[in-house]
This record gives C-alpha cells, structure tokens and sequence, in this order.
C-alpha cells in the first residue's frame, strides 16, 4: 500500500528545508518528493506540520546493565542482559531514532530479532565486542586476565595485542556479523586503571586492524580522548573519532582534510558531572570524569567552528530507566550542540544524514528523505528549526519507520 504525508515544512535532512511538500513511501522505500501539487493520489495519506528523516545514534551500547561498572559482565547472564536491552531499545525508536550503530555490547544479537519484528527497535548496525590492549579501556582491570578471557559475549571488550591478534580479533567481529569495528586508541573514564589522555594501540596495530576491516568495506571507530590517541587514529586509517576530548586546531584540520567523522558524545560527558554525585560511580571514574568535561567542551567548540563533518552520539552505557544516563533522552545530543555553537540546520544533519556516513562503505540508503532511501521518518507538531528542544519531547513526535507507524 502506498502511503502519502503533506507537510507544510519538509527538512531533507541534507541541508535544505522545502514548504507544501508531500512524500510517498511504498513498501518501506521513499518513491516520491515533490510538490503536494503534484504528488500521485495514495491509499492512505497523512499529514503533519513538519517533516523530517529519522535520527540516527551513532554511538550507544546495549549492555544491560544495571550501574556504571563494566564489571557486572562477569555477574549478569546474557539472557537478562538482553531482556533489559530491549527497553533501550522500544525507548530508542519511540523517541525518534529510527537507526543506531552499536559500538560494543549486544547489538549484534539484538540486531536479528529487531529484524525479524520479535521486539521493537531501531534498525541496528552493531560493531560486536570492541578491541582494546591488554590493560586497555575495554580490559576489566580488577579480574584475573584468563576470566576477562572466558566472558565471551558478555565482555564487552576483546583484548588484543600485536598486529596478528588484531587481526584475528578483526575478522572475529566480521564472523558475529559486525557492521563496523570499535578500536580503543587511548584510556577511558570508565576503566581503572587507565589514563585517558594515553595513547593505546601501536600505530602498526591500529594499521593492521583498519586494513583488515577494508578488505570487507567495514570502517573502524576509535574511542579515542588524548591528543596522542587522536593523532594515531588519524594516521592509521581509521573513519570515525569517538569523544575526541583532547581535539586539537590542528587535528581537527587534519580530520576535516582526510573528511573524517567525529562523534563527540557531549551528552555522556554533560551526565558524568551528575553521575559523579552518586555513591554507585567508582572513585577512579569519578576523578576522571570532572577532569575531562571542560577540556571536552573546548574541544567541541573548535570542531564546530572548525567544520569538522560530525555524527550523533551519546555513549549511553546502561539499561533502563532508573539512571542519569538512559536511553529515551539521546536527542538532548543536538540541544547540547546547539548551545555549543552549530545551527539548528547542521544539528540536523548531524543527526540524520550523517549517521549512516560512519558506516563508511557499507552506508545504507537512510538518513535522507530522498527517492530510493529508507522511509524512516518523523512527523512533527513543531518546527525544531525554531527550537532544537522540540526533537527532545516525544509529544511532539510521531515515527514511522521503514513506512509503519510506530507512535
């Protein structure tokens, strides 16, 4: 059945916004935008004030967890894990996000069942486990090395040293069915032992793990925040900067040269000075995360000005509801951004058209309302153009997704 939406204000998701516009959508494709004077007659037709893409969330993770501590993987089953995944999951989409990369967790498991329409849920392109050193942010700094080993996939990182490992770790994630690879090039916040500003991986590992990944067209995210990291993911061939806390003038040139994407994942950050109240957040991620939230902010004001091509993301790594951080609030990404200096428009985009260009070569149709893409959309009630909070509010929001109202 082919379905009709009028709108007043259509917003392509590429930079342009068209008024009395009207999009035809059949079986789950767009195949119409133009004029409504000129739209073809449909079995069904809606219509809404506003029109846009669906949103995409670059970088989350499906833990089910239950607090900020990598070390419930060695508690939690992976049966209860995913059954609390699957709130973020229904919260993901009710809220607008249509499309998600996964970039360590469960996303690979979750993916199939979200597709077979079992739970509800975003379209998922999932990394698997992420890569990281030995000692590394995905290392389990308090476990005995052999157990962090033996947690399969409820271990969210997978150790690896040396060139080879990296490869095999690689082509691991390619046999799960990942559709990117996540690379750990500097320390992190929410592992112990580590330092963010320190580089991790040796520039002929990350060589290694970014060609292995091309030989079947999947891109490479590296969570990375010091300088040092920042620059080695840069030289060695990765497609995504995750956080980029430490962002320099002059990295943010060389990205914007080699047409790199950063995912800066203010959201996160902006929820580790409330969660840095809490008795569950352990002392040494506390200490970090009110280091780095300044430096984070600068670093975000010189790639905005800078032009840095950016994805949204927000590194929400528990389940549920019952947190600072929590699935269901992944919009207030492009508040954040807006307050920090990018326009409305551009927030946008970063949100839609953007998110499926981390996927480098294996970019679905998506993001765009464009003949031929993905009909995931959003009917608004309101202009976010006017005021970016209005994609914060679900009462504003309808879904439709691969041209199936879902709300």
């Amino acid at each position: 059945m082919k379905l009709r939406i009028d709108t007043q204000l259509l917003i392509d998701g590429i930079g342009g916004k068209h008024t009395n516009q009207s999009v035809v959508c059949e079986d789950g494709k767009i195949t119409f935008v133009g004029s409504s004077d000129d739209a073809p007659v449909c079995e069904e037709v809606m219509d809404t004030p506003v029109l846009m893409p669906g949103m995409w969330e670059c970088h989350t993770h499906f833990t089910g967890f239950t607090r900020p501590d990598i070390e419930q993987a060695a508690t939690i089953s992976p049966a209860e894990a995913a059954a609390r995944a699957t709130w973020d999951l229904k919260e993901l989409l009710l809220s607008g996000f249509t499309s998600v990369r996964e970039v360590g967790g469960l996303g690979v498991y979750l993916k199939p069942v979200v597709d077979e329409g079992t739970i509800p849920g975003p379209n998922i392109y999932a990394s698997g486990r992420l890569l990281s050193t030995t000692a590394g942010h995905g290392d389990i700094h308090n476990m005995k090395l052999e157990l962090v080993d033996r947690l399969g996939e409820m271990s969210i990182g997978r150790l690896a040293d040396g060139p080879v490992e990296c490869m095999r770790a690689v082509r691991e994630q390619i046999r799960l069915g990942a559709d990117a690879i996540k690379i750990c090039t500097s320390g992190g916040v929410m592992s112990k032992i580590d330092n963010p500003i320190d580089q991790q991986f040796t520039l002929e590992e990350i060589r290694a793990i970014t060609s292995e990944a091309a030989r079947s067209r999947i891109s490479v995210a590296a969570h990375c925040h010091g300088a040092l990291g920042i620059k080695a993911a840069i030289e060695g061939g990765v497609h995504t900067i995750e956080h980029g806390t430490y962002l320099t003038e002059d990295l943010a040139d060389q990205m914007k040269e080699k047409g790199m994407i950063l995912v800066s994942t203010r959201y996160v950050v902006e929820k580790l000075k409330v969660m840095a109240q809490s008795p569950s957040m352990p002392e040494y991620a506390r200490e970090k995360a009110l280091k780095i939230t300044d430096i984070h902010e600068e670093s975000m004001r010189i790639a905005i000005r800078k032009g840095v091509p950016m994805a949204l993301g927000t590194d929400i790594f528990v389940s549920g509801s019952g947190h600072a951080v929590r699935h269901g609030e992944n919009a207030m990404e492009l508040k954040y951004h807006v307050d920090l200096g990018m326009s409305p428009m551009d927030a946008i985009v970063m949100a839609t058209s953007m998110g499926p260009k981390t996927l480098g070569e294996r970019a679905p149709k998506s993001g765009q309302i464009t003949v031929g893409y993905d009909a995931d959309l959003l009917l608004l009630d309101a202009n976010p153009l006017d005021d970016i909070t209005v994609l914060t509010k679900r009462e504003h929001i309808r879904v439709l997704k691969g041209g199936k109202l879902v709300s």
